[in-house]
Order: C-alpha cells, then structure tokens, then sequence
C-alpha cells in the first residue's frame, strides 16, 4: 500500500476546500458576474495556489520572455516575482525584445544552461512553435506557455504543462463585437492596431473583418497600425478625422495607444466618449479612470500579471508531477469572473474592477 505524504495530503485537502468555497462564491455572485465561470484548468491552478505548499526544494526557471520592456510585459515580470517570492524558485529572464532570431538564440542558451522548467512566451507563433519543438521539448522539462497559442493550435499545444492567454482571436472578437453593436444606427468607424506581421495584430485584424461582415451597418473607414505607440495613434487619428471628420466610433487596441486616440478627437474639436465613442484595452489603471470619466466608453481587461503569476504555478504543478496539460483561458481567471464576470469593463462595472498595472 502507498502512503500519501502529509504534505501531499494536507495539500489535497486545502485544494478540495478551495474549489468548495469557489463554489459557493459563484453561486452568490450576482448574475452578470455567474455568466462567466472559472473554468476546470483555472480552478485546478487556483486551488494548488490556495494550498500554497512550498515546493520539496528549490527550482530553477527560465523566463522566455518576448519582452520586458513596455507596461504589458513589466506587470507580467511582476507576476512571476510575486510567484517567486512565495514559492521560493529562482528564475533567469531571457529576453527576445520581440524577435524570432533574438528568441532562438536566448532559446539555445537557456537549454544549454539547464533549468527545471521553462515559461515560455513565444515572440510568434510559429518560430515558438519550431523553438518548442526543437530545443525544449527534447529537454524533458515542463514548458508552460503564455500570451499567445503555437503550433497552429486554437490554444493549447499538447505536450505542455499548460497554456495561458488573454489576447487571443476570442478575446479580439469579444472586444471588437462590444465597439462595432453599438452602432445601432450605420456609422463610421476608425480602427488602430499594434504591430504589423505580429500574431496580435493578425487576430485583431481578423476580428475586425469579422465584425465587419456581422455589423454591416458599420463602416470601416481606416484601419491602421499604430505600433501600441500614443504618438502614431495620434496622428493616424488626426489624419483619419480630417479626411473623414463623420467618423463616431475609434477602436483601438491597447489604453495607452488610446490617450493618443483621445488628443486627436479633441484637437478636431470633438468630445471624446460622446461626439466619438472609445472602445480600448488594456483596463489599465489609465484606462479605468477614461472609463469612468466617460472619455473612453469601454476598455478590455487585460492580465499581464496573472499571466506570468498563475503560468508559473502551473508550471510548479508539473514539476510537483501534477500538471494541468491544458488551456487556461485568463478571463476564466477569478480576477474577471469574482469582479464584472466579463472582460468589458464599461461605466457600469468599473468600480468592481481593479487593475494591477
């Protein structure tokens, strides 16, 4: 007969405790925030986080990070020292500075040093997915892999220990969908974007061609890239509105590109969130408080930190031999389902809504 180690077993209870009370939590949730549920991977890595053992020694981590460098990636950093400091792991960041060659080498480097596990975000899809195949996999070590899916795949790649995201094609579409409905009458709409070739920029701008074809009462008149720069969304604005100074609506995909967004339409003399409505992402700090002035009319919820910071449990998960092996969608994260239940963060749920970044 095999024992199960007391700390296993306290483990398991703390766990089985935690997914009872995230029950009842759910069922006194109000029922905007029910409609959307923590899903069975996230609750998996909440109720090992909620446990909280400290792992049987002291890991090594390899943080294969596409950036560090912008508000995104710094609160992701933030995530995974706050996993470390509680979990007691070390980790070494490798950054790519968002390019595919810069990746495969740091990617090499990191194998050839050694690490207990790897989290992994791909500076594209594809060049990930060859990197996954080639070097970390053939390690033997668990990967987990966050920001954006490989492979070819909707979300998670099998193989790994787990994957997280919260700007992928769904997420997209969810946010274009909430800007383009509120055309109840045919409008203009502008659009701008992060960076040309990127898989970001690819899902956005298959949301908006989406969009386009279920709102057809929506025109899109431009659509740009604006490199998540407020000074290129500036004047990409103020091209747009002088050539078309009818446009009411300006999508945009990140809240600091937005402020950007918001110079433009008051420089041609219109009022921002009324004369030309807002829809942003991010749910920055910044971006709540637009939203709550009724400059920006909503922003999409972003979580750079509980990326970083549940993609590192999971990955402890693995290496404690009980890996999630799946998807964990962010925005079935208890940060969204316990606050607005939706990752549009609009005037009506603002104050429930709380950014970390």
């Amino acid at each position: 007969m095999r024992l199960i180690p007391r700390a296993a077993s306290s483990r398991a209870t703390a766990a089985i405790a935690s997914l009872l009370i995230g029950l009842a939590v759910s069922a006194a949730l109000p029922p905007e925030a029910r409609a959307a549920e923590v899903s069975p991977a996230a609750r998996a890595v909440i109720a090992y986080d909620t446990a909280g053992a400290p792992p049987p020694r002291k890991y090594r981590i390899a943080y294969l990070t596409e950036c560090v460098d912008n508000p995104y990636c710094l609160a992701r950093l933030e995530g995974l020292k706050a996993a470390a400091a509680k979990y007691g792991f070390e980790f070494k960041i490798f950054d790519a500075n968002f390019s595919p060659a810069a990746q495969a080498k740091v990617v090499e480097n990191a194998v050839t040093e050694g690490f207990d596990g790897y989290l992994f975000g791909p500076a594209a899809a594809q060049p990930g997915c060859g990197l996954w195949n080639r070097l970390l996999k053939p390690t033997g070590k668990p990967v987990a892999s966050i920001d954006i899916a490989m492979c070819g795949d909707p979300d998670y790649t099998p193989g790994l220990a787990a994957t997280l995201t919260m700007q992928g094609p769904a997420h997209f579409a969810e946010s274009v969908d909430n800007a383009f409905k509120s055309c109840t009458t045919p409008c203009k709409l502008a659009a701008v974007g992060g960076f040309v070739g990127s898989d970001l920029f690819t899902y956005w701008e298959g949301a908006i061609k989406a969009g386009q074809k279920k709102y057809p009462n929506v025109s899109v008149i431009v659509d740009e890239p604006a490199n998540f720069d407020p000074r290129v969304a500036l004047k990409k604005i103020q091209d747009a509105l002088l050539a078309h100074p009818d446009i009411t609506v300006v999508l945009s995909s990140w809240d600091d590109m937005s402020r950007g967004v918001e110079q433009a339409i008051r420089a041609a003399g219109k009022t921002p969130g009324t004369d030309v409505r807002i829809y942003s992402g991010g749910a920055t700090k910044l971006g709540l408080e637009k939203v709550k002035a009724g400059v920006f009319n909503a922003t999409t919820a972003y979580l750079p930190y509980e990326e970083a910071y549940y993609g590192a449990v999971a990955l402890l998960m693995a290496l404690d031999g009980k890996p999630v092996n799946a998807y964990i969608d962010e925005a079935l994260l208890p940060k969204i389902v316990d606050s607005t239940g939706t990752i549009i963060i609009n005037q009506a749920n603002a104050g429930k809504y709380t950014p970390n970044y």
